[in-house]
């Protein structure tokens, strides 16, 4: 599946060096099957943000615009080919989740049978070069010996039948296991290969599902990130310097892949608009204008002095190969990727939301499910979405306008203590008394090259080898650094993006778990804990004024952006009904500063939503626990969610529920 098959050149995303936000990047590799270039984070800054000091009071908070297009709901569709497959009504849960009575395998026959599934599963995702060099650093500790050096193929609609047998099998599989004789945590490992399984069998029902989306999506696409990509890989021996050059050679494939792919998308009718194509074509002309001095030239050279008794002869070889590679083949594909692009413009395409296109709203309802992490319908999800964004709007607007005691933390706060070092310390001493221990682990630092500077956020975290506890990469970028520093440190190190990585994978013997895709359940915790990270950084051991205004400041951000991803697809907002819906809550929004955003959302459907969703399912989720179990402390409530590991929170609730009795 094109857009559920995505290998790690659209994981691994550095994609804030397209947007002013905060980066998270907690590599799902596995989610191959996992939906296009979700990288990024959640933190979009629409505009300089609202002032607290003029409040707007809509007439309805909850839903303040008033679309003068309705949802399409009456077949009329933009047209696309008949000769795909297309979903007659979206699924309910129970249809893609049906009960299955209890198997009969047991005890050790059980676990290993588990076991059996589970590696089945990784080795048919993971199955390319590019893929396993990020995610191991001893890939045959898993059974890996991947040969053909590639990014590996983005698949097709010939392949539906074969996965969606595949994935049927290993629930056949799993059906025979009998689930009370398993231990919490193998319970925990097939529920949520259970879940994944079956959406993928519902996911692979339907070929149109295929070419809903673009690749090329300008902001997030593909290509915003694989020079990045490059540079993460390090060199040992001169076999990892040369078939990293090779990786680089494959490029030329790989994205003659993904052109291909749009070019048969537009054929079928479900092309883009001329302007997201030539925003694309643009996007490779920028890559193109790094031909002469690419910042991989240098970051090569200095990654071969790792490399120990290199020779003088293989040095000025394997630099020659590389710099030939560059010129010869990477920055003339990007050129073709260009022409082609623009070659597209004329197909009749528009930017339009999923509830425009035939079997669009199922599409949508399935990648909500998927992102968010959640099996709440889209009802449902956007029905709580307006109570939290009301509740949150009220309490900036009663503080804000009740008197200025507030403004002196607002106007003057400093969320952090110096460089990432210094942070990194500070929360690591701090977080003790709330959060669980880790093991011992290490990191190392990367800095974002000078060329992406001005686009990338503060800092980033990403999971490199993941079967190594030392090997944590933050990416750092100190042109960027601001005031609220020490929280985006929170964010993406501790207690979020690495703390968890490394506590779930500490607290698992199964890989599945933090290997395969849990973007909600990921970002839902980066975006709960960096919030709760805020009293750290506070003179007062109490939330304050001043701090929930901060807060309720980012969280509205995130939340108004959510609530637009699911207008534009559910509901068939246009670019004016968006940037209504933001200023009727203060914020400064045109139809020209929002149109690029727009952009993004109708390309990339549950761009916010996974995020904003994530955190949302994360929030409730902890304020029920302390309302079911009030004696439950912070570090209490921490704990059994992280041991409740990466699955839905539907999942983890059941779980938590039974361990804080």
């Amino acid at each position: 599946m094109k857009k559920l098959s995505r290998k790690a050149v659209a994981v691994l995303c550095m994609v804030a060096v397209m947007l002013p936000m905060a980066a998270c990047n907690t590599t799902q590799p596995t989610s191959g099957h996992g939906g296009r270039n979700n990288g990024g984070s959640e933190k979009p800054r629409w505009t300089e943000g609202t002032d607290p000091t003029t409040i707007v009071d809509p007439t309805n908070p909850t839903d303040p615009t008033d679309p003068t297009t309705p949802p399409n709901n009456q077949g009329n569709y933009i047209p696309t080919s008949d000769t795909l497959t297309y979903p007659d009504h979206v699924a309910t849960v129970d249809e893609i989740h049906p009960y299955h009575a209890p198997g009969n395998v047991t005890g050790k026959a059980a676990v290993s049978q588990l076991s059996e599934v589970e590696m089945n599963i990784l080795h048919h995702q993971i199955n390319c070069y590019s893929d396993v060099e990020i995610l191991f650093d001893d890939p045959s500790k898993y059974g890996f010996d991947i040969t053909d050096i590639t990014w590996g193929d983005i698949g097709s609609i010939d392949d539906y039948d074969d996965e969606k047998e595949f994935y049927q099998e290993q629930l056949d599989k799993l059906f025979e296991i009998d689930y009370e004789s398993l231990t919490d945590d193998d319970k925990l490992c097939y529920d949520k290969i259970v879940y994944d399984c079956e959406e993928y069998v519902y996911m692979y029902s339907y070929t149109a599902f295929e070419y809903y989306t673009m690749t090329f999506n300008y902001l997030v696409g593909p290509q915003s990130e694989i020079l990045f990509i490059m540079e993460v890989y390090s060199f040992d021996t001169v076999k990892d310097a040369e078939n990293y050059i090779a990786l680089i050679k494959d490029i030329d494939r790989y994205f003659d892949q993904l052109c291909e792919y749009e070019e048969t998308r537009a054929s079928l009718g479900f092309a883009s608009s001329d302007t997201s194509y030539e925003e694309a074509a643009k996007s490779f002309d920028n890559l193109v204008k790094q031909k002469d001095d690419c910042f991989l030239y240098g970051s090569f050279e200095e990654r071969l002095d790792n490399i120990k008794n290199l020779s003088d002869s293989d040095r000025t070889r394997l630099i020659s190969e590389h710099e030939k590679a560059m010129k010869e083949v990477v920055f003339p594909e990007f050129q073709e990727c260009a022409d082609r692009m623009r070659a597209l413009k004329g197909s009749g395409g528009v930017d339009a939301g999923l509830c425009e296109y035939r079997g669009g709203d199922a599409y949508y309802a399935m990648l909500t499910r998927r992102q968010t992490n959640s099996g709440a319908t889209v009802a449902e999800s956007i029905e709580i979405l307006d109570k939290t964004i009301a509740d949150i709007y009220n309490e900036f607007s009663d503080i804000t306008s009740s008197g200025f005691d507030w403004y002196n933390e607002y106007a003057d706060h400093k969320y952090t203590k110096g460089d990432i070092n210094d942070n990194l310390d500070f929360l690591y001493g701090e977080i003790k008394r709330d959060f669980p221990s880790i093991p011992a682990h290490s990191y190392f630092m990367l800095d974002v090259p000078e060329v992406f500077q001005d686009n990338f956020s503060p800092a980033a975290y990403l999971g490199y080898h993941l079967d190594n506890y030392d090997s944590n990469m933050l990416i750092v970028n100190n042109a960027s650094v601001d005031d609220d520093f020490g929280i985006t440190v929170a964010h993406e190190a501790y207690p979020g993006h690495m703390f968890q990585s490394i506590y779930t994978r500490d607290h698992t013997s199964h890989p599945y778990m933090f290997l395969s895709e849990s973007t909600g359940y990921l970002e839902g915790w980066a975006t709960y804990t960096e919030n709760y990270s805020m009293k750290y950084f506070s003179d007062s051991d109490n939330v304050t004024d001043g701090m929930k205004v901060i807060k309720d400041e980012s969280l509205m951000s995130l939340l108004l952006g959510t609530r637009v991803d699911y207008g534009i697809h559910v509901e068939n907002w246009s670019l004016s009904d968006c940037v209504d819906y933001f200023n009727s809550f203060g914020f400064g929004v045109s139809e020209k500063s929002f149109s690029k955003y727009y952009t993004l959302l109708v390309t990339d459907p549950c761009y916010y939503a996974k995020y904003g969703m994530g955190y949302l399912w994360t929030q409730k989720t902890m304020d029920d626990m302390h309302q079911k179990h009030p004696n439950a402390t912070d570090l209490e409530i921490h704990t059994a969610y992280l041991n409740s590991l990466t699955g839905t929170f539907e999942q983890i609730n059941a779980y938590m529920d039974k361990k804080l009795v």
